[in-house]
């Protein structure tokens, strides 16, 4: 059981050379530059999420911060909407995909920023939905 508990531990990190097990961080990418994460969530829908998360991302920016939303609702996107942002899409190269930014200099990204119609229905069927999450972390 002790051996199970240790490769599931070991399993959250890229290489075990890489990992610091005692406060779970992890070397990330050579260009990722992120220095701190705020999550919003809940589990309900319909409570504000957006609201705050876009609220907190604009007075952060006022305040000087560089700052980036992920919209991870993957059942109903409204970051991009909430930012006036609905008809950008994000950028890409041969490093990955970059977010789009909004007037106010917000990076935001979210699943219809990848459609060529924002409007467009994304379906999530089965195991796809569940290895949206995992991959996500």
């Amino acid at each position: 059981m002790k051996q199970a508990s240790e490769k599931n531990r070991k399993n959250g990190c890229p290489g075990e050379e890489k990992c610091n097990l005692e406060d779970f961080r992890c070397e990330t990418h050579e260009l990722n530059d992120i220095k701190r994460t705020v999550a919003v969530l809940s589990g309900k829908g319909g409570v504000g999420k957006s609201l705050v998360t876009s609220l907190l991302g604009v007075m952060m920016r006022r305040k000087g911060y560089n700052i980036g939303i992920l919209d991870a609702d993957i059942t109903g996107p409204s970051i991009p909407k909430v930012f006036g942002a609905d008809d950008y899409r994000a950028d890409t190269s041969e490093f990955g995909i970059y977010p789009a930014r909004t007037q106010n200099d917000i990076k935001i990204m979210s699943i219809n920023l990848l459609l060529e119609k924002n409007d467009a229905p994304v379906i999530w069927r089965g195991p796809l939905k569940d290895y949206i999450f995992l991959w996500g972390l």
